[in-house]
């Protein structure tokens, strides 16, 4: 086949994906048609273009040459995909996962974080995905219910990037805390998480490591209180140093109420910040849940490709290599514009040129004035077509109003 156009967008947005085993020709050398380093940009393009089936994904392989030139593939069978899916090997797409988180840190080698001297937020949190009652032989939690659970670390790296470094699949059942290890490691940014993870014996390793945290434990967390300090901020009850009755090393304990009078209780290692400093590091642990709202609207999450083990674990970290490719290529190309109006023009642009796309993006935009007040004017008549169907038109007002009487 010919060399693919470099220009076209989705060649910039592929071309992303780091080069590892998956492209390796001894690694594919038994592949009649599809390697497996094809798959992961068919799959990716499939995800990012929200294709419904494995029917869909075939046929749209044949209509862009210029797709066919990148796959190096002129057709395939839906039920190739099918199985080539369940058997792609789950620990690549993972390294691929953090080849990227790598290639991110590049661009965001001088990102302060929220806060300079917070630092970098690193949020942990799960959120859990609905499976139909046919993979409920190895995924219920209920006898009504079935899912699996995505355990993310995602950072924070300014108010306008967000990126999930690491990710482990699992099944509902699995308890949030059992799988925090998995996505922890050893560094300076701040771990922020909520209840689910303020177990003693975890936070007691985490100390260990030296990895610092700051997690919202239930009321009845148990602490040596060494030091009670006056509090600074109207909403906050206590600000105390402490410390666990099973390690000795010594911690943060604030507790504050919101505006609608909910308690919530912190424990952190950062022993310097301000009780402000701390309080807007653990709200911004919303930016995890938006990222889990966002991902489960606009990008392929609920609805599965496969429904055997390995597939549904693989469609996850496709998932978000698809991100994580659209957020480098944002960064790059016009870090000024949302991830969502971004992933939207790729999507409507992904077969024209880089050039058309960025044309399109920077282009300028109509003046408004905003909303302008309308005058109270007659109510407009509305058409209802009587000629051509049975209509008695009733307002709800008149519900309303009949209710009010009653």
């Amino acid at each position: 086949m010919k060399s693919v156009d470099e220009t076209k967008v989705f060649r910039q947005y592929l071309q992303l994906l780091p080069i590892n085993t998956l492209a390796c020709p001894l690694y594919n050398y038994d592949a009649k048609k599809l390697t497996d380093f094809s798959l992961v940009k068919l799959m990716i393009m499939a995800v990012l273009s929200k294709w419904e089936s494995h029917r869909t994904i075939a046929l749209n392989v044949g209509p862009e040459q210029s797709f066919q030139q990148e796959l190096n593939l002129k057709s395939i069978s839906h039920s190739q995909i099918s199985r080539r899916l369940n058997e792609l090997n789950t620990a690549h797409l993972a390294d691929l996962l953090g080849r990227l988180a790598r290639h991110y840190w590049i661009l965001q080698r001088h990102a302060g974080g929220m806060n300079p001297h917070v630092g970098i937020l690193r949020i942990i949190d799960a959120t859990y995905v609905k499976l139909p009652d046919s993979a409920s032989n190895w995924t219920a939690i209920s006898k009504v219910s079935s899912g699996i659970k995505l355990h993310i670390r995602l950072v924070v790296a300014s108010a306008n990037s967000v990126f999930p470094e690491k990710m482990i699949p699992s099944t509902g059942n699995m308890a949030d805390v059992d799988a925090a290890n998995h996505i922890i490691d050893a560094d300076s940014p701040l771990y922020i998480m909520d209840r689910g993870y303020g177990h003693k014996t975890k936070m007691g390793g985490w100390m260990e490591r030296n990895i610092d945290f700051l997690v919202r434990v239930r009321h009845d967390f148990r602490t040596e209180t060494l030091r009670a300090y006056t509090p600074e901020l109207p909403n906050v009850l206590k600000d105390e140093l402490v410390s666990m009755r099973t390690h000795k090393k010594k911690l943060r304990y604030i507790e504050f109420v919101d505006e609608k009078n909910t308690h919530y209780h912190l424990i952190t290692t950062r022993l310097e910040l301000s009780e402000k400093e701390i309080l807007d590091a653990y709200k911004n642990r919303w930016y995890i849940e938006l990222f889990f709202k966002w991902i489960k609207q606009h990008l392929k999450v609920s609805h599965l490709y496969s429904e055997s083990p390995k597939g549904i674990w693989n469609q996850m970290f496709l998932t978000l290599i698809t991100f994580a490719l659209s957020e480098i290529l944002r960064l790059t190309q016009l870090p000024n514009v949302s991830a969502w109006a971004f992933l939207r023009a790729i999507r409507a642009y992904i077969y024209k040129t880089l050039d058309d796309f960025l044309a399109y993006m920077t282009r300028p935009l109509r003046k408004s004035k905003g909303r302008q007040k309308i005058p109270i004017s007659r109510p407009v008549q509305i058409d209802f077509g009587e000629d051509h169907a049975i209509v008695r038109p009733i307002s709800k007002h008149h519900y309303i109003h009949k209710h009010q009487k009653s």
